[in-house]
Protein backbone atom coordinates (compact mmCIF):
# COMPACT_ATOMS: atom_id res chain seq x y z
CA UNK A 1 0.00 0.00 0.00
CA UNK A 2 2.76 2.40 0.80
CA UNK A 3 4.54 1.70 -2.40
CA UNK A 4 1.67 2.74 -4.19
CA UNK A 5 1.03 6.30 -2.39
CA UNK A 6 4.55 6.55 -3.31
CA UNK A 7 4.20 5.71 -7.01
CA UNK A 8 1.01 7.99 -7.33
CA UNK A 9 3.22 10.82 -5.43
CA UNK A 10 6.01 10.35 -7.63
CA UNK A 11 3.97 10.21 -10.83
CA UNK A 12 2.10 13.58 -9.90
CA UNK A 13 5.10 15.26 -9.04
CA UNK A 14 6.66 14.58 -12.54
CA UNK A 15 3.69 15.47 -14.33
CA UNK A 16 3.67 18.88 -12.25
CA UNK A 17 7.18 18.96 -13.25
CA UNK A 18 7.11 18.41 -16.42
CA UNK A 19 4.23 20.35 -17.37
CA UNK A 20 6.33 23.36 -15.84
CA UNK A 21 9.05 22.86 -17.77
CA UNK A 22 6.99 22.58 -21.22
CA UNK A 23 7.79 25.40 -23.30
CA UNK A 24 5.68 26.38 -26.36
CA UNK A 25 7.12 27.57 -29.16
CA UNK A 26 6.00 29.72 -31.82
CA UNK A 27 6.06 32.69 -34.40
CA UNK A 28 4.16 35.68 -35.11
CA UNK A 29 3.38 36.86 -38.86
CA UNK A 30 1.71 39.78 -40.41
CA UNK A 31 -2.08 38.43 -41.82
CA UNK A 32 -1.00 40.46 -45.52
CA UNK A 33 2.65 40.20 -46.19
CA UNK A 34 3.35 36.55 -44.11
CA UNK A 35 6.48 38.30 -42.90
CA UNK A 36 7.39 37.94 -39.22
CA UNK A 37 6.53 40.63 -36.70
CA UNK A 38 9.56 41.85 -34.28
CA UNK A 39 8.93 42.77 -30.57
CA UNK A 40 5.23 41.77 -30.04
CA UNK A 41 4.29 42.25 -26.74
CA UNK A 42 2.48 39.01 -25.14
CA UNK A 43 0.67 38.79 -22.30
CA UNK A 44 -0.55 35.88 -20.06
CA UNK A 45 -2.83 34.96 -17.76
CA UNK A 46 -2.06 32.99 -14.89
CA UNK A 47 -4.01 32.52 -11.63
CA UNK A 48 -0.58 31.31 -10.07
CA UNK A 49 1.72 34.83 -10.73
CA UNK A 50 -0.30 37.75 -10.66
CA UNK A 51 2.86 40.05 -10.95
CA UNK A 52 4.24 38.32 -14.70
CA UNK A 53 4.60 40.75 -17.11
CA UNK A 54 4.36 38.44 -19.92
CA UNK A 55 6.96 38.26 -22.96
CA UNK A 56 8.15 39.10 -26.24
CA UNK A 57 9.09 38.27 -29.80
CA UNK A 58 12.86 38.76 -30.89
CA UNK A 59 13.97 40.49 -34.20
CA UNK A 60 12.51 37.62 -35.83
CA UNK A 61 8.96 37.16 -34.28
CA UNK A 62 9.65 33.98 -32.75
CA UNK A 63 8.66 33.34 -28.98
CA UNK A 64 8.63 30.69 -25.88
CA UNK A 65 6.54 30.56 -22.90
CA UNK A 66 6.60 28.42 -20.30
CA UNK A 67 3.60 25.57 -20.18
CA UNK A 68 1.73 27.46 -17.02
CA UNK A 69 -0.82 29.67 -18.83
CA UNK A 70 -5.02 29.80 -19.52
CA UNK A 71 -4.99 32.89 -21.88
CA UNK A 72 -2.12 34.46 -24.06
CA UNK A 73 -2.75 38.22 -25.77
CA UNK A 74 -0.76 39.40 -28.24
CA UNK A 75 -0.11 43.23 -28.75
CA UNK A 76 1.46 45.35 -30.79
CA UNK A 77 0.90 49.23 -31.87
CA UNK A 78 0.21 48.13 -35.26
CA UNK A 79 -1.46 45.27 -35.21
CA UNK A 80 -5.19 44.19 -33.84
CA UNK A 81 -5.36 42.42 -30.40
CA UNK A 82 -5.31 38.66 -30.64
CA UNK A 83 -6.27 36.32 -27.44
CA UNK A 84 -6.51 32.97 -27.84
CA UNK A 85 -4.85 29.52 -26.49
CA UNK A 86 -2.13 27.78 -27.73
CA UNK A 87 -0.61 24.24 -28.38
CA UNK A 88 2.30 22.31 -27.48
CA UNK A 89 2.99 22.20 -31.13
CA UNK A 90 5.09 24.51 -32.72
CA UNK A 91 2.61 27.94 -33.04
CA UNK A 92 2.00 30.14 -36.12
CA UNK A 93 0.27 33.27 -34.64
CA UNK A 94 -1.33 35.77 -37.59
CA UNK A 95 -1.71 39.11 -36.85
CA UNK A 96 -4.04 41.34 -39.08
CA UNK A 97 -2.94 44.95 -39.76
CA UNK A 98 -5.23 47.40 -37.64
CA UNK A 99 -8.24 49.20 -39.20
CA UNK A 100 -8.75 52.60 -37.53
CA UNK A 101 -12.14 53.81 -37.55
CA UNK A 102 -10.65 56.91 -36.29
CA UNK A 103 -7.76 58.90 -36.87
CA UNK A 104 -7.79 62.46 -36.25
CA UNK A 105 -5.54 65.37 -34.96
CA UNK A 106 -6.61 66.58 -31.75
CA UNK A 107 -7.73 70.32 -31.59
CA UNK A 108 -6.90 71.64 -28.23
CA UNK A 109 -6.22 74.73 -26.20
CA UNK A 110 -2.37 73.52 -25.31
CA UNK A 111 -0.24 73.04 -27.87
CA UNK A 112 0.71 69.38 -28.73
CA UNK A 113 4.63 69.97 -27.00
CA UNK A 114 3.07 71.82 -23.74
CA UNK A 115 0.91 68.52 -23.60
CA UNK A 116 3.56 66.02 -24.34
CA UNK A 117 5.79 68.54 -21.67
CA UNK A 118 3.24 67.69 -18.67
CA UNK A 119 2.96 64.17 -19.67
CA UNK A 120 6.88 63.46 -19.46
CA UNK A 121 6.81 65.64 -16.01
CA UNK A 122 4.56 63.58 -14.85
CA UNK A 123 5.29 60.09 -15.70
CA UNK A 124 8.92 61.19 -14.32
CA UNK A 125 7.26 60.47 -10.59
CA UNK A 126 5.06 56.92 -11.57
CA UNK A 127 7.46 54.40 -9.43
CA UNK A 128 5.58 55.31 -6.50
CA UNK A 129 6.79 51.98 -4.55
CA UNK A 130 10.30 50.35 -3.89
CA UNK A 131 9.81 47.76 -6.40
CA UNK A 132 11.84 44.66 -7.41
CA UNK A 133 11.95 44.25 -11.31
CA UNK A 134 13.24 40.72 -12.67
CA UNK A 135 14.18 40.76 -15.54
CA UNK A 136 16.42 39.12 -18.16
CA UNK A 137 19.34 41.49 -19.86
CA UNK A 138 21.18 41.21 -23.19
CA UNK A 139 23.83 43.22 -23.74
CA UNK A 140 25.97 42.85 -27.77
CA UNK A 141 28.55 44.42 -29.34
CA UNK A 142 29.38 43.85 -32.76
CA UNK A 143 32.56 45.21 -35.22
CA UNK A 144 32.07 46.00 -39.10
CA UNK A 145 28.74 43.98 -38.94
CA UNK A 146 30.21 41.10 -37.75
CA UNK A 147 29.47 39.80 -33.18
CA UNK A 148 32.59 39.99 -31.20
CA UNK A 149 31.07 40.03 -27.59
CA UNK A 150 27.78 38.56 -26.35
CA UNK A 151 26.78 38.70 -22.39
CA UNK A 152 23.31 38.21 -21.05
CA UNK A 153 22.21 37.42 -17.38
CA UNK A 154 19.09 37.31 -15.34
CA UNK A 155 19.17 41.05 -13.33
CA UNK A 156 17.19 42.02 -10.17
CA UNK A 157 17.19 45.35 -10.26
CA UNK A 158 15.94 46.76 -6.50
CA UNK A 159 13.58 50.40 -7.55
CA UNK A 160 13.69 53.42 -4.64
CA UNK A 161 10.25 54.84 -5.49
CA UNK A 162 11.10 57.65 -8.09
CA UNK A 163 12.38 57.79 -11.34
CA UNK A 164 14.63 54.14 -11.54
CA UNK A 165 17.33 54.26 -9.44
CA UNK A 166 18.76 51.20 -9.02
CA UNK A 167 20.47 48.66 -6.90
CA UNK A 168 21.23 45.60 -9.15
CA UNK A 169 22.00 41.93 -7.96
CA UNK A 170 23.42 40.32 -10.78
CA UNK A 171 21.99 36.23 -10.28
CA UNK A 172 23.30 33.68 -13.57
CA UNK A 173 25.48 34.90 -16.60
CA UNK A 174 26.94 34.45 -19.58
CA UNK A 175 29.45 36.20 -21.21
CA UNK A 176 31.51 35.42 -24.71
CA UNK A 177 33.97 37.03 -27.48
CA UNK A 178 35.82 36.81 -30.15
CA UNK A 179 38.20 38.84 -31.75
CA UNK A 180 38.91 38.86 -35.90
CA UNK A 181 41.25 41.62 -35.93
CA UNK A 182 45.25 41.39 -35.92
CA UNK A 183 47.10 41.47 -32.60
CA UNK A 184 47.75 45.48 -32.89
CA UNK A 185 44.03 46.28 -33.01
CA UNK A 186 43.06 43.72 -30.16
CA UNK A 187 44.63 44.71 -26.86
CA UNK A 188 42.56 48.71 -27.66
CA UNK A 189 39.06 46.86 -29.11
CA UNK A 190 38.77 44.62 -26.42
CA UNK A 191 38.77 46.75 -23.80
CA UNK A 192 35.52 48.66 -25.74
CA UNK A 193 32.14 46.91 -24.30
CA UNK A 194 29.00 47.90 -23.99
CA UNK A 195 28.97 51.77 -24.21
CA UNK A 196 25.46 51.73 -21.79
CA UNK A 197 25.53 50.96 -18.07
CA UNK A 198 23.81 48.22 -16.34
CA UNK A 199 22.78 50.21 -13.69
CA UNK A 200 20.98 52.33 -15.71
CA UNK A 201 18.87 50.38 -18.07
CA UNK A 202 15.48 51.09 -15.83
CA UNK A 203 16.11 54.32 -15.20
CA UNK A 204 16.96 55.40 -18.47
CA UNK A 205 13.37 53.71 -19.41
CA UNK A 206 11.26 55.99 -17.18
CA UNK A 207 13.31 59.24 -16.64
CA UNK A 208 12.07 60.06 -20.14
CA UNK A 209 15.78 62.42 -20.42
CA UNK A 210 15.69 62.04 -24.01
CA UNK A 211 11.84 63.01 -25.04
CA UNK A 212 12.77 65.91 -22.55
CA UNK A 213 15.68 67.06 -24.56
CA UNK A 214 13.91 67.06 -27.70
CA UNK A 215 10.91 68.73 -26.05
CA UNK A 216 13.71 71.59 -25.75
CA UNK A 217 15.10 71.54 -29.14
CA UNK A 218 12.89 74.01 -31.23
CA UNK A 219 14.43 72.13 -34.33
CA UNK A 220 11.25 69.73 -33.53
CA UNK A 221 7.73 69.52 -34.16
CA UNK A 222 4.70 67.47 -32.37
CA UNK A 223 1.48 66.26 -33.68
CA UNK A 224 -1.00 65.04 -31.50
CA UNK A 225 -3.82 62.35 -32.62
CA UNK A 226 -6.74 60.58 -31.35
CA UNK A 227 -6.59 57.16 -32.70
CA UNK A 228 -10.03 54.68 -31.77
CA UNK A 229 -9.89 50.80 -33.65
CA UNK A 230 -12.47 48.93 -34.46
CA UNK A 231 -12.60 47.45 -31.27
CA UNK A 232 -13.52 50.62 -29.23
CA UNK A 233 -10.18 50.89 -27.85
CA UNK A 234 -8.12 54.46 -27.86
CA UNK A 235 -5.17 55.65 -27.67
CA UNK A 236 -3.78 59.10 -28.27
CA UNK A 237 -0.12 59.07 -30.66
CA UNK A 238 2.56 62.06 -30.63
CA UNK A 239 4.06 61.95 -33.55
CA UNK A 240 7.90 63.60 -33.56
CA UNK A 241 8.87 65.45 -36.52
CA UNK A 242 12.50 66.25 -37.06
CA UNK A 243 13.31 70.00 -39.31
CA UNK A 244 13.95 68.73 -42.39
CA UNK A 245 15.69 72.00 -42.67
CA UNK A 246 17.98 71.30 -39.83
CA UNK A 247 21.91 70.71 -39.79
CA UNK A 248 21.70 68.92 -36.58
CA UNK A 249 21.16 65.14 -36.21
CA UNK A 250 17.88 64.76 -35.34
CA UNK A 251 15.74 62.20 -34.57
CA UNK A 252 11.94 60.60 -35.58
CA UNK A 253 9.51 58.91 -33.50
CA UNK A 254 6.70 58.78 -31.31
CA UNK A 255 4.94 58.37 -27.73
CA UNK A 256 1.85 56.50 -27.50
CA UNK A 257 -0.09 57.54 -24.62
CA UNK A 258 -3.70 55.79 -22.60
CA UNK A 259 -5.97 58.88 -23.04
CA UNK A 260 -7.90 58.37 -19.47
CA UNK A 261 -4.66 57.74 -17.00
CA UNK A 262 -2.42 59.79 -19.16
CA UNK A 263 -0.02 57.18 -18.92
CA UNK A 264 2.82 56.50 -21.71
CA UNK A 265 2.12 53.14 -22.90
CA UNK A 266 5.34 53.00 -25.27
CA UNK A 267 7.92 55.82 -27.04
CA UNK A 268 10.20 55.06 -29.61
CA UNK A 269 13.32 57.66 -31.17
CA UNK A 270 15.25 56.93 -34.18
CA UNK A 271 17.91 58.63 -36.20
CA UNK A 272 16.55 60.26 -38.65
CA UNK A 273 17.83 58.96 -42.20
CA UNK A 274 17.17 62.44 -43.77
CA UNK A 275 19.60 63.64 -41.02
CA UNK A 276 22.36 60.83 -40.59
CA UNK A 277 24.57 63.43 -43.40
CA UNK A 278 24.85 65.92 -40.75
CA UNK A 279 26.62 63.36 -38.07
CA UNK A 280 30.04 64.80 -37.15
CA UNK A 281 33.42 63.38 -35.82
CA UNK A 282 34.10 64.47 -32.02
CA UNK A 283 36.80 64.79 -29.68
CA UNK A 284 35.89 61.89 -27.26
CA UNK A 285 38.71 62.00 -24.18
CA UNK A 286 41.31 59.36 -25.98
CA UNK A 287 39.71 59.02 -28.77
CA UNK A 288 37.26 60.33 -31.94
CA UNK A 289 33.65 59.30 -32.44
CA UNK A 290 30.99 59.86 -34.85
CA UNK A 291 27.52 58.81 -33.73
CA UNK A 292 25.56 57.56 -37.00
CA UNK A 293 22.51 55.99 -35.56
CA UNK A 294 20.59 55.60 -31.96
CA UNK A 295 17.66 53.67 -30.66
CA UNK A 296 15.97 54.62 -27.91
CA UNK A 297 12.46 51.91 -27.02
CA UNK A 298 10.14 51.05 -24.21
CA UNK A 299 7.14 49.79 -23.39
CA UNK A 300 5.37 49.79 -19.88
CA UNK A 301 2.10 48.02 -19.34
CA UNK A 302 -0.50 49.18 -16.07
CA UNK A 303 -0.87 45.72 -13.60
CA UNK A 304 -3.11 46.32 -11.09
CA UNK A 305 -3.11 49.83 -11.30
CA UNK A 306 0.75 50.02 -11.30
CA UNK A 307 2.90 51.34 -14.15
CA UNK A 308 5.34 48.69 -15.00
CA UNK A 309 7.94 48.65 -17.61
CA UNK A 310 7.90 45.64 -19.86
CA UNK A 311 10.81 46.25 -22.35
CA UNK A 312 13.33 48.73 -22.57
CA UNK A 313 15.84 48.80 -25.56
CA UNK A 314 19.29 50.87 -26.48
CA UNK A 315 20.79 51.02 -29.44
CA UNK A 316 23.90 52.92 -30.94
CA UNK A 317 25.65 52.97 -33.99
CA UNK A 318 29.51 54.44 -34.12
CA UNK A 319 32.44 55.44 -35.93
CA UNK A 320 35.30 54.92 -33.61
CA UNK A 321 39.02 56.12 -34.36
CA UNK A 322 41.45 55.88 -32.00
CA UNK A 323 45.19 56.72 -32.98
CA UNK A 324 46.39 54.52 -35.56
CA UNK A 325 45.06 51.05 -34.59
CA UNK A 326 41.74 51.64 -34.48
CA UNK A 327 39.27 52.68 -37.45
CA UNK A 328 36.02 50.79 -36.91
CA UNK A 329 32.44 50.56 -37.07
CA UNK A 330 31.05 49.90 -33.73
CA UNK A 331 26.99 48.85 -33.06
CA UNK A 332 26.43 48.71 -29.43
CA UNK A 333 22.71 46.77 -28.01
CA UNK A 334 21.49 46.20 -24.83
CA UNK A 335 17.80 44.68 -24.23
CA UNK A 336 15.83 44.49 -20.89
CA UNK A 337 12.73 42.09 -20.37
CA UNK A 338 11.02 42.37 -17.11
CA UNK A 339 9.72 38.68 -16.97
CA UNK A 340 8.01 39.54 -13.16
CA UNK A 341 7.79 42.09 -10.22
CA UNK A 342 7.36 42.46 -6.17
CA UNK A 343 6.19 45.69 -4.55
CA UNK A 344 7.25 47.34 -1.46
CA UNK A 345 10.82 45.08 -0.76
CA UNK A 346 13.58 45.80 1.19
CA UNK A 347 16.45 47.23 -0.94
CA UNK A 348 19.83 45.85 -0.58
CA UNK A 349 22.45 47.99 0.60
CA UNK A 350 24.99 46.76 -2.16
CA UNK A 351 24.79 45.62 -5.53
CA UNK A 352 26.83 44.85 -8.25
CA UNK A 353 28.88 47.43 -9.21
CA UNK A 354 30.97 47.17 -12.34
CA UNK A 355 29.26 48.58 -15.81
CA UNK A 356 28.18 45.82 -17.75
CA UNK A 357 27.21 41.94 -18.11
CA UNK A 358 30.32 41.56 -19.84
CA UNK A 359 32.89 42.30 -16.99
CA UNK A 360 30.82 39.52 -14.22
CA UNK A 361 31.99 36.55 -16.79
CA UNK A 362 30.43 33.56 -17.08
CA UNK A 363 29.05 32.22 -13.84
CA UNK A 364 25.58 29.68 -14.15
CA UNK A 365 23.67 26.33 -12.85
CA UNK A 366 20.47 26.26 -15.53
CA UNK A 367 19.55 27.71 -19.13
CA UNK A 368 18.53 30.17 -17.59
CA UNK A 369 18.13 32.10 -21.16
CA UNK A 370 15.68 29.70 -21.49
CA UNK A 371 13.32 29.97 -19.03
CA UNK A 372 11.04 33.02 -17.90
CA UNK A 373 9.63 33.62 -20.88
CA UNK A 374 12.61 35.72 -22.27
CA UNK A 375 12.74 36.36 -25.93
CA UNK A 376 14.47 33.54 -27.73
CA UNK A 377 17.97 34.14 -29.45
CA UNK A 378 18.14 34.45 -32.76
CA UNK A 379 19.98 31.71 -35.54
CA UNK A 380 22.73 34.48 -35.75
CA UNK A 381 23.24 34.57 -31.94
CA UNK A 382 23.03 30.93 -31.52
CA UNK A 383 25.77 30.40 -34.13
CA UNK A 384 27.98 33.10 -32.53
CA UNK A 385 27.84 31.68 -29.33
CA UNK A 386 29.02 28.38 -30.44
CA UNK A 387 32.51 29.64 -32.02
CA UNK A 388 32.97 31.95 -29.42
CA UNK A 389 35.20 32.07 -26.24
CA UNK A 390 33.36 32.35 -22.83
CA UNK A 391 34.83 34.98 -20.55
Amino acid sequence: MKMKIILIVFLITANIVNSQNKKIKGIIKDSETLQPIEFVSIYIESESNKNATGSISNENGEFFLSYNYKKVTFSHLNYETLTTNLTEKFNEIILKPKNLILDEIVISTITSRDYLKKIVSDANRKIEKNTLFKSYCREIVRINGEYTKFSDALVDYYVKKGNGKSIILLKEHRAFNILKFDDKDDSDISEINSVFKLKDYVKSAYNFGSLESILKNEDYKFERKLKKESNGKEFEFIKIIPNIKSKQLLNNGYVVIEPKTKNILEYKIYTSEDHRVNAKLINVIIAKVKVKNSLKWSKFKLIDDQYILTYNKRQVEMFIEMGKKVNHDFNFSSDLFVYGFKNNIKIPRKGYKKRTIYHAGTNYKEEFWKKYNAFPLTKSQKNFISTAKEK
